[in-house]
């Protein structure tokens, strides 16, 4: 359990398995009624020589795929998808803001990952806004909050919507704090989102009509 309601899940589909950072996959639920559900999940960490990845998975309540996969038994098959999407960091030629609420930080820690394995200093600033509701519903924090300590270039920035006293972080909604991040590079950035879709929606609105960004620099992903 990363949390009280997300519970991460490593697959091991073998060594031949292929992805790019920021790219899901369609897992097969067996529902009540013996169907096969199709339910995707963003991949939450990078390529790894075996093959094996993580995924993320929030407990919704009466949700047949994510009921199953919290409590699915280690050692149990699944039928999975190719790896699919195109929300993938395919240029980083200049900083990067990425924004994400909940598990839509999955293809981020992935991309971010990535990033490590090759960069001992980015050479372009990297900034992760992760927005959630309090401090127990933080995921992958103390990861994140290593690479901002071992990979020059890299920031961490943690926001929480209903925090508890004391908390010296950030506060209220991701999109509140976007500007003055897009600011800081002077709209001369990319920025990733992801999300649930009323927050994707607003945010790239933003992105787009007040602070100038073109159609290019913004890269959206939904998961609901």
């Amino acid at each position: 359990m990363l949390t009280p309601s997300v519970r991460e899940v490593t697959i091991d589909p073998g060594p031949a398995f292929e992805f790019e950072p920021g790219q899901w996959v369609s897992i097969k639920i067996p529902d009540a009624a013996g169907r096969d559900l199709a339910r995707s999940y963003s991949i939450a960490s990078a390529p790894r020589s075996d093959g094996t990845f993580d995924l993320a998975v929030t407990l919704v309540e009466h949700g047949p795929g994510s009921g199953y996969l919290h409590g699915v038994a280690v050692g149990t098959s699944l039928a999975i998808s190719r790896a699919q999407g195109f929300f993938t960091m395919d240029d980083f030629s200049r900083p990067a803001i990425l924004v994400a609420t909940g598990t839509g930080v999955c293809p981020f820690r992935s991309m971010v990952q990535a990033l490590a394995s090759v960069h001992q200093r980015l050479p372009h600033p990297v900034s992760l806004l992760l927005g959630v509701r309090s401090e127990q519903d933080l995921l992958y924090a103390d990861e994140f909050a290593a690479y901002e300590r071992s990979l020059p270039g890299f920031r961490f920035l943690p926001c929480l919507s209903r925090p508890t006293d004391p908390w010296s972080g950030l506060r209220g909604y991701v999109q509140a704090h976007v500007p003055d991040l897009v600011r800081q590079h002077e709209a001369a950035c990319d920025v990733y989102v992801c999300g649930l879709s009323r927050m994707v929606t607003d945010l790239r609105g933003m992105l787009k009509n007040q602070l100038g960004l073109s159609k290019d620099s913004i890269h959206t992903e939904r998961y609901d």
